[in-house]
């Protein structure tokens, strides 16, 4: 009788992820937060059963996808949500902390991510990390054309060398963007899960702690402080070579990693001097205006960076 309910529940679950990745795919805008959600059901199987149990009926997923969506859909799934929901479930049954379980979740999402781009590369000949900048610029153009009666001339040609600038940029910090996606696509997926276990009294997840006491090990100031010095190192002259993209990379994601730790330390603040922790929706507003407001997004990575540096929030509670 054991045995069938949890062949039952594995089914369901194993179903329940085959719609919500359909949902995702089919369905605009909504697609986007339904994406998000994707891994879950894979987690709590990965809770519920024994890992390879869970891998097979992930595989199972990936199956009844390629049916609907073709080859190339059923690897997106295995690969970019399939495996990393299944890690995590198995992971929160046997690790207790939830920062370690998301460590090495990310280090599977990352592993899996590049996997996938190999196999979209071996079954369609296009290579993900091949950004052609003079194409992003093309396409600039033409979204140019059609808002240039709205905007002023100095405006567009101020946007259009900005985007330019960006677009050749992106070719070299792919890296880092691929590294840094694997970890927001694990940590949201871990919290979501977290949050859906706990509501329907699944086996339960470590919790997350509050992000106020959210921190990053001082080894990446080390990261940080050597790509200055790959800089230095790195060849003069337009041509970019294997040090300047080391260097540009490693730079790009300490900057991301001191963005996080100091809206933690921000969300610290606002919760101890203003007690945001009764108004909650007021210090989100709050962390989102940092982000979108380039001159206070500047300052809250400084933030992050001393607190990193001298350990700021142990001083201001002393």
């Amino acid at each position: 009788m054991q045995d069938t309910r949890s062949l039952v529940e594995s089914s369901l679950l194993v179903a329940l992820s085959v719609v919500l990745f359909l949902a995702s795919h089919f369905l605009p805008l909504v697609g986007i937060v339904i994406s998000f959600f994707c891994p879950v059901p894979l987690v709590i199987l990965g809770l519920k059963v024994p890992a390879e149990k869970a891998l097979l009926g992930a595989f199972v997923a990936a199956v009844l996808i390629t049916m609907f969506m073709g080859l190339l859909g059923g690897v997106f799934f295995f690969f970019g949500f399939a495996i990393m929901g299944v890690a995590l479930g198995v992971f929160g049954r046997r690790i207790q902390k939830a920062s370690d379980i998301v460590f090495y979740g990310f280090l599977v999402s990352l592993s899996c991510k590049l996997v996938l781009m190999a196999l979209v590369k071996l079954l369609t000949g296009i290579n993900p990390f091949a950004i052609d900048p003079d194409l992003l610029t093309k396409s600039l153009d033409n979204a140019l054309a059609v808002f240039s009666d709205g905007y002023g001339e100095v405006f567009l040609e101020s946007m259009k060398a900005q985007v330019e600038t960006m677009s050749r940029l992106m070719v070299h910090i792919l890296p880092a963007i691929l590294i840094a996606a694997s970890f927001f696509d694990c940590a949201v997926s871990y919290v979501i899960s977290e949050k859906v276990a706990r509501r329907f009294k699944v086996l339960s997840l470590p919790p997350i702690p509050s992000f106020g006491t959210w921190r990053f090990p001082r080894s990446v100031l080390l990261a940080f402080f050597a790509s200055f010095i790959l800089s230095f190192f790195a060849g003069k002259g337009n041509n970019i070579g294997m040090l300047d993209v080391l260097s540009l990379n490693l730079k790009v994601l300490s900057m991301m990693i001191f963005l996080i730790q100091g809206l933690a330390t921000l969300w610290y603040l606002l919760a101890n001097f203003l007690n945001i922790n009764a108004r909650k929706w007021l210090g989100v507003m709050v962390l989102a205006f940092s982000l979108l407001v380039p001159i206070l997004s500047t300052i809250v990575i400084m933030l992050g960076f001393f607190d990193m540096l001298i350990d700021l929030r142990v001083k201001i509670r002393r």
